[in-house]
Protein backbone atom coordinates (compact mmCIF):
# COMPACT_ATOMS: atom_id res chain seq x y z
CA UNK A 1 0.00 0.00 0.00
CA UNK A 2 1.33 3.29 -1.01
CA UNK A 3 2.29 5.93 1.90
CA UNK A 4 1.24 9.77 1.96
CA UNK A 5 4.45 11.36 1.28
CA UNK A 6 5.59 13.15 4.25
CA UNK A 7 6.37 17.22 3.34
CA UNK A 8 10.29 17.52 3.45
CA UNK A 9 11.37 20.48 6.16
CA UNK A 10 14.05 22.37 5.52
CA UNK A 11 17.22 20.66 6.73
CA UNK A 12 19.93 23.07 7.32
CA UNK A 13 19.53 25.68 9.73
CA UNK A 14 19.70 29.28 10.23
CA UNK A 15 21.68 30.80 13.31
CA UNK A 16 20.61 34.15 13.60
CA UNK A 17 22.87 36.97 15.62
CA UNK A 18 20.71 39.37 17.51
CA UNK A 19 21.34 42.49 19.55
CA UNK A 20 19.61 45.29 21.17
CA UNK A 21 16.90 45.89 18.85
CA UNK A 22 15.82 42.26 19.44
CA UNK A 23 14.57 43.66 22.38
CA UNK A 24 11.73 45.67 20.93
CA UNK A 25 7.94 43.98 21.56
CA UNK A 26 7.97 41.66 18.52
CA UNK A 27 11.13 41.84 17.10
CA UNK A 28 12.88 38.61 18.51
CA UNK A 29 9.50 36.68 17.93
CA UNK A 30 8.86 37.94 14.12
CA UNK A 31 12.93 36.46 13.65
CA UNK A 32 11.82 32.99 15.25
CA UNK A 33 8.83 33.17 12.76
CA UNK A 34 10.58 33.56 9.52
CA UNK A 35 12.93 30.50 10.49
CA UNK A 36 16.02 31.47 13.41
CA UNK A 37 16.79 27.36 14.78
CA UNK A 38 19.70 29.48 17.09
CA UNK A 39 20.37 32.56 18.35
CA UNK A 40 23.46 33.94 18.04
CA UNK A 41 24.68 36.13 21.34
CA UNK A 42 28.03 37.90 19.93
CA UNK A 43 29.90 38.20 23.69
CA UNK A 44 32.41 41.21 22.74
CA UNK A 45 29.30 43.29 22.05
CA UNK A 46 27.44 42.05 24.75
CA UNK A 47 27.34 44.45 28.37
CA UNK A 48 27.01 42.60 32.15
CA UNK A 49 23.27 41.70 32.14
CA UNK A 50 22.15 41.61 28.69
CA UNK A 51 23.15 37.45 28.52
CA UNK A 52 21.02 36.78 30.76
CA UNK A 53 18.41 38.99 29.62
CA UNK A 54 18.35 37.98 26.09
CA UNK A 55 18.76 33.88 27.11
CA UNK A 56 15.64 34.66 28.86
CA UNK A 57 13.84 36.20 26.25
CA UNK A 58 14.49 33.61 23.41
CA UNK A 59 12.95 31.37 26.10
CA UNK A 60 10.03 33.10 27.06
CA UNK A 61 9.69 32.83 23.08
CA UNK A 62 10.29 29.17 22.88
CA UNK A 63 7.68 28.23 25.31
CA UNK A 64 5.13 29.95 23.82
CA UNK A 65 5.95 28.56 19.99
CA UNK A 66 6.38 25.36 21.63
CA UNK A 67 9.42 25.01 19.51
CA UNK A 68 12.98 24.60 20.64
CA UNK A 69 15.60 27.76 20.01
CA UNK A 70 19.39 27.19 20.60
CA UNK A 71 21.26 30.15 22.07
CA UNK A 72 24.64 30.06 20.84
CA UNK A 73 27.25 32.61 23.31
CA UNK A 74 29.98 33.65 21.47
CA UNK A 75 32.50 34.77 23.43
CA UNK A 76 34.71 37.66 22.11
CA UNK A 77 38.38 36.41 22.37
CA UNK A 78 41.36 37.54 22.25
CA UNK A 79 40.58 40.26 19.40
CA UNK A 80 43.65 42.27 18.61
CA UNK A 81 42.87 45.95 17.83
CA UNK A 82 44.66 49.33 16.91
CA UNK A 83 43.76 52.00 20.17
CA UNK A 84 42.69 55.33 20.00
CA UNK A 85 43.96 57.43 17.33
CA UNK A 86 44.26 61.33 18.21
CA UNK A 87 41.57 62.76 16.00
CA UNK A 88 39.88 58.85 15.28
CA UNK A 89 42.13 58.20 12.35
CA UNK A 90 45.37 58.11 10.20
CA UNK A 91 46.78 58.12 6.74
CA UNK A 92 49.42 55.61 6.07
CA UNK A 93 51.09 56.29 2.54
CA UNK A 94 53.17 53.08 1.13
CA UNK A 95 56.54 52.88 2.36
CA UNK A 96 55.62 55.34 5.76
CA UNK A 97 57.66 53.89 8.57
CA UNK A 98 55.49 53.31 11.53
CA UNK A 99 56.28 52.16 15.24
CA UNK A 100 53.89 49.71 17.03
CA UNK A 101 53.99 49.53 20.56
CA UNK A 102 51.60 47.23 23.65
CA UNK A 103 48.89 49.83 24.47
CA UNK A 104 45.35 51.46 24.22
CA UNK A 105 46.39 54.90 23.31
CA UNK A 106 48.33 56.00 20.00
CA UNK A 107 50.46 58.58 20.40
CA UNK A 108 50.26 59.95 16.42
CA UNK A 109 53.74 60.44 14.82
CA UNK A 110 56.95 60.75 16.72
CA UNK A 111 59.78 62.18 14.22
CA UNK A 112 59.10 60.16 11.03
CA UNK A 113 56.96 57.39 12.01
CA UNK A 114 53.77 57.40 12.65
CA UNK A 115 52.91 55.26 16.14
CA UNK A 116 50.32 53.03 16.74
CA UNK A 117 49.19 51.47 20.07
CA UNK A 118 48.42 47.87 19.70
CA UNK A 119 45.97 45.75 22.18
CA UNK A 120 48.27 43.08 22.22
CA UNK A 121 50.52 42.72 25.25
CA UNK A 122 53.16 40.44 24.28
CA UNK A 123 53.49 42.33 21.09
CA UNK A 124 56.94 42.83 22.10
CA UNK A 125 57.79 38.79 22.51
CA UNK A 126 55.77 37.47 19.95
CA UNK A 127 56.31 39.53 16.72
CA UNK A 128 59.71 39.82 15.23
CA UNK A 129 61.62 40.76 12.34
CA UNK A 130 59.63 39.69 8.64
CA UNK A 131 55.89 39.57 10.48
CA UNK A 132 53.24 40.88 8.03
CA UNK A 133 50.90 43.25 10.51
CA UNK A 134 47.55 43.22 8.64
CA UNK A 135 45.18 46.11 9.73
CA UNK A 136 41.24 46.65 9.34
CA UNK A 137 40.71 43.37 7.29
CA UNK A 138 43.71 43.27 5.66
CA UNK A 139 42.79 46.27 3.75
CA UNK A 140 46.34 48.03 5.11
CA UNK A 141 49.29 45.95 5.50
CA UNK A 142 52.96 46.37 7.39
CA UNK A 143 55.96 44.64 7.64
CA UNK A 144 57.71 44.70 10.59
CA UNK A 145 61.78 45.80 10.03
CA UNK A 146 63.27 45.47 13.27
CA UNK A 147 61.99 44.72 17.09
CA UNK A 148 63.54 47.45 19.51
CA UNK A 149 63.70 48.08 22.98
CA UNK A 150 60.00 49.76 23.46
CA UNK A 151 58.39 49.42 19.75
CA UNK A 152 58.23 47.41 16.96
CA UNK A 153 59.59 49.47 13.61
CA UNK A 154 57.75 48.56 10.72
CA UNK A 155 57.00 49.84 7.08
CA UNK A 156 54.11 50.25 4.97
CA UNK A 157 53.37 47.96 2.24
CA UNK A 158 50.51 48.55 1.09
CA UNK A 159 48.84 51.78 2.97
CA UNK A 160 45.41 53.59 3.59
CA UNK A 161 43.17 55.55 6.23
CA UNK A 162 42.85 53.38 9.48
CA UNK A 163 40.22 54.19 12.22
CA UNK A 164 40.78 53.96 15.95
CA UNK A 165 40.13 50.24 17.08
CA UNK A 166 40.37 48.42 13.14
CA UNK A 167 41.80 45.12 13.59
CA UNK A 168 44.79 43.71 13.72
CA UNK A 169 45.94 39.91 12.08
CA UNK A 170 49.79 38.60 12.63
CA UNK A 171 49.11 35.96 9.99
CA UNK A 172 52.65 34.23 9.54
CA UNK A 173 53.30 34.53 13.68
CA UNK A 174 52.42 32.31 16.23
CA UNK A 175 50.44 33.82 19.11
CA UNK A 176 50.54 33.09 22.59
CA UNK A 177 47.30 34.83 23.86
CA UNK A 178 44.96 32.43 26.06
CA UNK A 179 42.24 31.37 24.47
CA UNK A 180 39.85 33.24 27.17
CA UNK A 181 39.87 36.66 28.18
CA UNK A 182 38.97 38.31 31.40
CA UNK A 183 35.94 39.43 29.68
CA UNK A 184 34.83 36.07 28.08
CA UNK A 185 35.39 34.66 31.65
CA UNK A 186 32.36 36.87 33.02
CA UNK A 187 30.30 36.45 29.92
CA UNK A 188 31.03 32.99 30.54
CA UNK A 189 29.95 32.88 33.78
CA UNK A 190 26.60 34.55 32.53
CA UNK A 191 25.76 32.48 30.07
CA UNK A 192 26.31 29.49 31.58
CA UNK A 193 23.99 30.65 34.68
CA UNK A 194 21.21 31.73 32.31
CA UNK A 195 21.39 28.32 30.63
CA UNK A 196 23.22 28.94 27.00
CA UNK A 197 23.63 25.84 24.52
CA UNK A 198 26.63 26.56 23.15
CA UNK A 199 29.78 28.56 23.40
CA UNK A 200 31.45 29.95 20.93
CA UNK A 201 35.16 29.72 21.64
CA UNK A 202 37.05 32.50 19.09
CA UNK A 203 40.87 32.59 17.74
CA UNK A 204 41.43 28.59 19.10
CA UNK A 205 44.83 27.50 17.74
CA UNK A 206 45.03 23.79 19.35
CA UNK A 207 42.59 21.49 21.17
CA UNK A 208 44.61 22.37 24.21
CA UNK A 209 42.08 25.43 24.24
CA UNK A 210 39.25 23.53 23.61
CA UNK A 211 39.94 20.81 26.26
CA UNK A 212 40.74 24.17 28.95
CA UNK A 213 36.86 25.51 27.75
CA UNK A 214 35.93 21.91 28.97
CA UNK A 215 37.02 21.87 32.24
CA UNK A 216 35.49 24.87 32.68
CA UNK A 217 31.96 23.64 31.63
CA UNK A 218 32.48 20.32 33.84
CA UNK A 219 30.91 21.55 36.79
CA UNK A 220 27.54 22.06 34.13
CA UNK A 221 24.78 18.95 34.47
CA UNK A 222 25.49 16.54 31.42
CA UNK A 223 22.29 17.50 30.29
CA UNK A 224 22.49 20.98 30.36
CA UNK A 225 26.42 21.04 29.70
CA UNK A 226 26.52 23.60 26.67
CA UNK A 227 28.49 22.09 23.31
CA UNK A 228 31.42 23.67 22.33
CA UNK A 229 31.81 25.23 18.96
CA UNK A 230 35.57 25.88 17.61
CA UNK A 231 35.62 28.70 15.49
CA UNK A 232 38.14 28.12 12.62
CA UNK A 233 39.65 31.86 11.93
CA UNK A 234 43.29 31.21 12.62
CA UNK A 235 46.20 29.28 10.34
CA UNK A 236 47.35 27.43 13.30
CA UNK A 237 44.00 26.26 13.20
CA UNK A 238 43.92 24.98 10.17
CA UNK A 239 46.96 23.00 10.86
CA UNK A 240 45.30 21.17 13.33
CA UNK A 241 41.76 20.70 12.16
CA UNK A 242 40.98 17.08 12.44
CA UNK A 243 42.20 17.32 16.16
CA UNK A 244 39.91 20.48 16.88
CA UNK A 245 37.03 18.80 15.02
CA UNK A 246 37.70 15.85 17.33
CA UNK A 247 37.72 17.54 20.16
CA UNK A 248 34.62 19.79 19.64
CA UNK A 249 31.04 19.13 19.73
CA UNK A 250 30.93 21.72 16.78
CA UNK A 251 32.96 23.79 14.07
CA UNK A 252 32.08 26.89 12.51
CA UNK A 253 33.90 28.64 9.44
CA UNK A 254 34.44 31.98 10.62
CA UNK A 255 35.39 33.60 6.99
CA UNK A 256 36.05 36.96 8.76
CA UNK A 257 39.26 36.43 10.40
CA UNK A 258 40.19 33.65 8.41
CA UNK A 259 40.00 35.55 5.14
CA UNK A 260 42.11 38.25 6.58
CA UNK A 261 44.62 35.39 7.99
CA UNK A 262 45.26 33.02 4.98
CA UNK A 263 44.17 35.64 1.77
CA UNK A 264 40.41 35.73 0.60
CA UNK A 265 41.36 33.46 -2.33
CA UNK A 266 41.86 30.45 0.03
CA UNK A 267 38.73 31.02 1.97
CA UNK A 268 36.64 28.24 -0.40
CA UNK A 269 39.13 25.76 -0.30
CA UNK A 270 39.71 25.78 3.47
CA UNK A 271 35.58 26.09 3.91
CA UNK A 272 35.25 22.73 2.04
CA UNK A 273 38.06 21.41 4.37
CA UNK A 274 36.28 22.37 7.53
CA UNK A 275 32.98 20.95 6.10
CA UNK A 276 34.84 18.08 5.33
CA UNK A 277 36.38 17.54 8.90
CA UNK A 278 32.81 17.63 10.50
CA UNK A 279 31.57 14.86 8.41
CA UNK A 280 34.68 13.19 8.92
CA UNK A 281 34.50 13.53 13.10
CA UNK A 282 30.51 13.52 13.16
CA UNK A 283 30.59 16.93 14.37
CA UNK A 284 27.84 20.19 12.92
CA UNK A 285 29.70 22.85 10.57
CA UNK A 286 28.49 26.55 10.73
CA UNK A 287 29.31 28.23 7.66
CA UNK A 288 29.54 32.49 8.88
CA UNK A 289 30.11 35.56 8.23
CA UNK A 290 28.78 37.99 5.09
CA UNK A 291 26.58 35.10 3.67
CA UNK A 292 23.81 38.04 3.26
CA UNK A 293 25.92 41.15 3.93
CA UNK A 294 24.20 43.49 1.35
CA UNK A 295 20.84 42.78 3.30
CA UNK A 296 22.32 44.76 5.86
CA UNK A 297 20.94 47.99 3.76
CA UNK A 298 18.72 46.16 0.96
CA UNK A 299 15.51 44.30 0.88
CA UNK A 300 17.25 41.40 -1.43
CA UNK A 301 20.27 39.73 -1.46
CA UNK A 302 22.72 39.81 -4.29
CA UNK A 303 22.88 37.07 -6.75
CA UNK A 304 26.77 36.71 -5.64
CA UNK A 305 25.09 35.96 -1.96
CA UNK A 306 22.40 33.52 -3.13
CA UNK A 307 24.90 31.51 -4.52
CA UNK A 308 27.11 31.56 -1.80
CA UNK A 309 24.85 30.25 0.52
CA UNK A 310 23.22 27.69 -1.73
CA UNK A 311 26.95 26.38 -2.22
CA UNK A 312 27.39 26.30 1.80
CA UNK A 313 24.06 24.02 1.86
CA UNK A 314 25.08 21.74 -1.12
CA UNK A 315 28.87 21.27 0.33
CA UNK A 316 27.25 20.18 3.48
CA UNK A 317 26.93 22.76 6.19
CA UNK A 318 25.02 21.71 8.86
CA UNK A 319 23.95 25.46 9.39
CA UNK A 320 24.31 29.31 7.86
CA UNK A 321 24.76 32.23 9.81
CA UNK A 322 23.53 36.09 9.89
CA UNK A 323 25.70 38.64 12.01
CA UNK A 324 25.08 42.51 11.07
CA UNK A 325 21.88 41.58 9.15
CA UNK A 326 19.94 40.75 12.01
CA UNK A 327 21.80 42.43 14.53
CA UNK A 328 22.33 45.89 12.93
CA UNK A 329 20.18 45.61 9.55
CA UNK A 330 17.27 47.48 8.34
CA UNK A 331 16.02 44.16 6.96
CA UNK A 332 16.19 41.46 9.53
CA UNK A 333 13.50 39.71 9.07
CA UNK A 334 13.72 39.37 5.06
CA UNK A 335 16.84 38.37 5.70
CA UNK A 336 16.29 35.06 7.65
CA UNK A 337 13.12 34.54 5.06
CA UNK A 338 15.89 35.12 2.37
CA UNK A 339 18.39 32.37 4.16
CA UNK A 340 15.61 29.79 4.44
CA UNK A 341 14.21 29.99 0.92
CA UNK A 342 17.61 29.58 -0.38
CA UNK A 343 18.88 26.80 1.70
CA UNK A 344 15.66 24.98 0.74
CA UNK A 345 15.55 24.94 -2.66
CA UNK A 346 19.34 24.17 -2.81
CA UNK A 347 18.97 21.05 -0.55
CA UNK A 348 19.13 18.25 -2.63
CA UNK A 349 17.71 15.30 -0.89
CA UNK A 350 19.48 12.09 -3.25
CA UNK A 351 22.46 10.46 -1.77
CA UNK A 352 25.56 10.96 -2.89
CA UNK A 353 25.08 14.47 -2.79
CA UNK A 354 27.69 15.01 -0.37
CA UNK A 355 31.29 13.56 -1.28
CA UNK A 356 32.77 12.71 1.96
CA UNK A 357 30.67 10.52 4.80
CA UNK A 358 32.03 9.78 8.60
CA UNK A 359 35.23 7.86 8.70
CA UNK A 360 35.26 4.77 10.47
CA UNK A 361 33.74 5.15 14.21
CA UNK A 362 36.69 4.81 17.09
CA UNK A 363 36.80 1.45 18.82
CA UNK A 364 34.47 1.20 21.61
CA UNK A 365 32.35 4.24 20.67
CA UNK A 366 28.59 1.96 20.95
CA UNK A 367 26.67 4.89 19.54
CA UNK A 368 29.05 5.81 16.70
CA UNK A 369 28.95 2.15 15.58
CA UNK A 370 25.42 2.27 15.95
CA UNK A 371 24.65 5.17 13.80
CA UNK A 372 27.33 4.36 11.10
CA UNK A 373 25.05 0.53 10.85
CA UNK A 374 21.49 1.84 11.14
CA UNK A 375 22.74 4.78 8.22
CA UNK A 376 23.51 1.62 5.62
CA UNK A 377 20.02 -0.24 7.44
CA UNK A 378 18.26 2.74 6.35
CA UNK A 379 19.55 2.95 2.70
CA UNK A 380 18.97 -0.57 2.68
CA UNK A 381 15.21 -0.63 3.86
CA UNK A 382 13.96 2.49 1.83
CA UNK A 383 13.11 3.62 5.29
CA UNK A 384 11.40 6.87 5.70
CA UNK A 385 13.35 8.09 8.86
CA UNK A 386 15.77 7.29 11.02
CA UNK A 387 14.12 7.58 14.81
CA UNK A 388 16.81 8.30 17.45
CA UNK A 389 16.31 8.18 21.40
CA UNK A 390 18.55 10.10 22.81
CA UNK A 391 19.71 11.92 26.52
CA UNK A 392 22.31 13.98 25.77
CA UNK A 393 22.04 14.57 21.87
CA UNK A 394 24.92 12.72 21.06
CA UNK A 395 23.69 9.97 18.97
CA UNK A 396 21.30 12.37 16.97
CA UNK A 397 24.45 14.01 16.27
CA UNK A 398 26.17 11.14 14.39
CA UNK A 399 23.16 10.21 12.61
CA UNK A 400 22.94 13.75 11.27
CA UNK A 401 25.53 12.84 9.21
CA UNK A 402 24.12 10.16 7.52
CA UNK A 403 24.36 10.27 3.80
CA UNK A 404 20.93 9.52 3.22
CA UNK A 405 19.42 12.93 3.48
CA UNK A 406 16.37 11.78 4.87
CA UNK A 407 14.79 12.72 8.47
CA UNK A 408 16.38 12.29 11.52
CA UNK A 409 13.36 12.07 14.30
CA UNK A 410 14.90 12.51 17.74
CA UNK A 411 12.97 11.68 20.86
CA UNK A 412 14.58 12.83 24.44
CA UNK A 413 13.35 13.85 27.82
CA UNK A 414 15.07 16.68 28.27
CA UNK A 415 14.08 20.10 26.87
CA UNK A 416 17.65 21.45 27.42
CA UNK A 417 18.77 18.41 24.42
CA UNK A 418 16.12 19.89 22.03
CA UNK A 419 17.73 23.19 22.14
CA UNK A 420 21.14 21.74 21.46
CA UNK A 421 19.55 19.68 18.54
CA UNK A 422 18.17 22.58 16.95
CA UNK A 423 21.52 23.20 15.32
CA UNK A 424 22.13 19.67 13.39
CA UNK A 425 21.08 19.43 10.27
CA UNK A 426 17.92 17.38 9.26
CA UNK A 427 17.22 16.72 12.92
CA UNK A 428 13.45 17.32 14.40
CA UNK A 429 13.17 16.65 18.07
CA UNK A 430 10.47 15.98 19.67
CA UNK A 431 10.05 15.42 23.86
CA UNK A 432 8.65 12.56 25.81
CA UNK A 433 8.02 11.90 29.38
CA UNK A 434 11.22 10.01 31.50
CA UNK A 435 10.86 6.74 30.86
CA UNK A 436 12.04 3.99 33.27
CA UNK A 437 12.44 1.20 30.72
CA UNK A 438 13.31 0.90 26.84
CA UNK A 439 9.52 -0.47 26.32
CA UNK A 440 8.00 2.59 27.36
CA UNK A 441 10.31 4.86 25.96
CA UNK A 442 9.56 3.71 22.54
CA UNK A 443 5.56 3.85 23.36
CA UNK A 444 6.08 7.03 23.93
CA UNK A 445 7.94 7.68 20.58
CA UNK A 446 5.39 5.72 18.39
CA UNK A 447 2.61 7.81 19.78
CA UNK A 448 4.48 11.00 18.50
CA UNK A 449 5.26 9.29 14.96
CA UNK A 450 2.09 7.25 14.12
CA UNK A 451 0.10 10.98 14.30
CA UNK A 452 3.39 12.53 11.72
CA UNK A 453 2.26 12.93 7.91
CA UNK A 454 2.92 10.24 6.16
CA UNK A 455 4.84 7.84 9.08
CA UNK A 456 1.79 5.92 10.34
CA UNK A 457 3.01 2.33 8.87
CA UNK A 458 6.40 3.83 7.41
CA UNK A 459 9.19 1.60 7.66
CA UNK A 460 12.26 3.41 9.77
CA UNK A 461 15.46 2.67 11.21
CA UNK A 462 15.37 3.00 15.04
CA UNK A 463 18.38 3.32 17.49
CA UNK A 464 17.97 2.77 20.98
CA UNK A 465 19.35 1.96 24.17
CA UNK A 466 19.16 -0.81 26.75
CA UNK A 467 18.27 1.61 29.15
CA UNK A 468 16.67 4.76 28.80
CA UNK A 469 20.17 6.51 29.86
CA UNK A 470 23.04 8.83 28.23
CA UNK A 471 25.72 6.34 27.05
CA UNK A 472 23.59 3.15 26.72
CA UNK A 473 23.10 3.72 22.92
CA UNK A 474 23.30 -0.07 21.36
CA UNK A 475 20.86 -1.10 19.35
CA UNK A 476 19.38 -0.91 15.90
CA UNK A 477 16.43 -2.17 14.22
CA UNK A 478 14.53 -1.92 11.02
CA UNK A 479 10.19 -1.98 11.90
CA UNK A 480 6.80 0.09 10.74
CA UNK A 481 5.10 2.45 12.85
CA UNK A 482 1.99 1.39 14.22
CA UNK A 483 -0.88 2.65 12.72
Amino acid sequence: MTHEKRPRARATRIVATIASNAERPGALAALLDAGVDVVRLNGAHCRPGEIARRVALVRRLSRSRRAPTGVLLDLGGPKIRLGTLPGGAVSLASGRAVELFPGVASAGESGSAVRLAVTYPALLVDIGPGAEVRLDDGRIRLRVKKRLKRTLLATVVVGGRVKSGAGVNFPNSALSAPALTCKDRRDLAEGLAAGVDFVGLSFVRSPAHVVALRRLLARVAPERRPWIVSKIERKEALAVLDELAAASDALMVARGDLGVEIGLASVPRAQREILAAGRRHAVPVIVATQMLESMIENPTPTRAEVSDVAGAVHDGADAVMLSGETAVGAWPVEAVEAMAEIARAAEVPEAGTVPDVASPPPPGDFSAVVARSAAGMAREAHAAAMVVYTESGRTARFASKNPLSIPVLAFTSHETVRQKLALLRDVTSFRVPQARSVEAMVRAGDAVLSRLPGLAGAVVVEISGAAPAAGATNTVRVRRVPR
